[in-house]
């Protein structure tokens, strides 16, 4: 009688595990990847962008992190924001081979495809707080020779919905030494990108910057235009963009302020499969529409290496250009900056 009891309480004690682990396994995402041999992970998938897929598991303190190019197969109990080649869909991921996904809602498929043909995952009636991304950048150089003291900060916040992405970032670059002119530099940027069908995307963006080596007080650019992604995918992207711009301009010297209006094209490329390692190049040219024979550009180039903790490292150089400056101004005017920073 003894032993019966016994055995009752074990085969108790094995189904309640039992039913505790599907309803753990019911409510979680889990992922299948092959790191030279294949490993189980279940957990909640926090995103996936930039060829990078978060997930929270239960048995580390932060995210853990695995390339999405590494991954074999994908079951989620959360619904995402997919998107495919341009188009955006809502559902759940399954995998149906080594290769091939599906996106499907309650028992609808709506589109199969193979795991590189997603570019990215968000969870699906996120909250406020997680559409949110922010980073911070400091640098600081100090020198005896002639007392130098150099600091540059950048920061950036971002918000992203399945329809629309908007953005805003602040940089400062200020240098002092004795016997030299103070140089100072502010850049802004507040940007609004409407998502289309088939990669395009409508785009609002106001910009504004000063330096002391154009004596621009104030520049402060309007812009409406179109843009269309070339190259979206999970290793990187290329787009292009067009439109208008309005110039207001205010100078530090006796030059008149400005008022014109410009056509500009620009193109952005990003490189992010490139492990711990991501490149980004930005070109923007203007050409006068009221004050013929002007143009300008501003080109961005950035080197930034991924450290643990969400930390990282960046090199980085932009350089702007206008043929018509202002009075005793230079044409020309460039800065080349590293720092350590934080992202979100």
């Amino acid at each position: 009688m003894k032993h019966t009891s016994i055995n009752k309480k074990w085969y108790l004690a094995c189904i309640v595990l039992i039913v505790i682990f599907q309803t753990s396994f019911a409510q979680s995402d889990s992922l299948v990847f092959d790191i030279g041999y294949k490993t189980f992970v279940l957990g909640e998938i926090k995103k996936m962008e930039r060829g990078v897929l978060d997930i929270d598991v239960s048995y580390g303190d932060e995210n853990f992190k695995i390339k999405w190019s590494e991954i074999k197969e994908i079951y989620t109990h959360t619904q995402f924001v997919v998107s495919i080649k341009g188009e955006i869909y809502r559902g759940r991921l399954a995998s149906i081979s080594d290769q091939q996904i599906k996106i499907f809602d309650k028992d609808s498929v709506l589109i199969t495809c193979t795991r590189d043909d997603i570019v990215y995952l968000n969870p699906f009636k996120k909250g406020f707080s997680d559409r949110l991304g922010a980073m911070v950048e400091a640098g600081f150089n100090m020198a005896k020779a002639q007392n130098l003291r150099q600091f540059s900060l950048r920061s950036s916040i971002s918000y992203k919905t399945d329809k629309w992405t908007a953005d805003a970032s602040y940089n400062i670059i200020r240098s002092s030494q004795d016997n030299v002119e103070s140089v100072k530099r502010t850049d802004g940027l507040l940007n609004y990108r409407r998502i289309l069908p088939k990669n395009w995307y409508l785009i609002g963006t106001i910009a504004t910057l000063s330096n002391t080596e154009q004596l621009i007080d104030l520049r402060a650019n309007s812009q409406l235009g179109i843009g269309r992604f070339i190259i979206s995918s999970n290793k990187a992207y290329w787009g292009l963009k067009a439109g208008t711009n309005n110039n207001l301009e205010r100078f530090t010297n006796e030059t008149t302020s400005r008022n014109t209006w410009e056509a500009y094209l620009g193109t952005e490329v990003n490189f992010y499969n490139t492990g711990d390692l991501n490149l980004s190049f930005l070109y923007m040219g203007y050409s006068g529409l009221t004050d013929k024979g002007r143009y300008r550009a501003d080109i961005n180039f950035d080197a930034k290496y991924d450290l643990p903790l969400d930390f990282f490292v960046r090199m980085g150089i932009t350089f702007n250009y206008d043929n018509q400056p202002a009075e005793n101004a230079s044409e020309t005017d460039y800065i080349l900056r590293t720092g350590i920073g934080w992202e979100w």
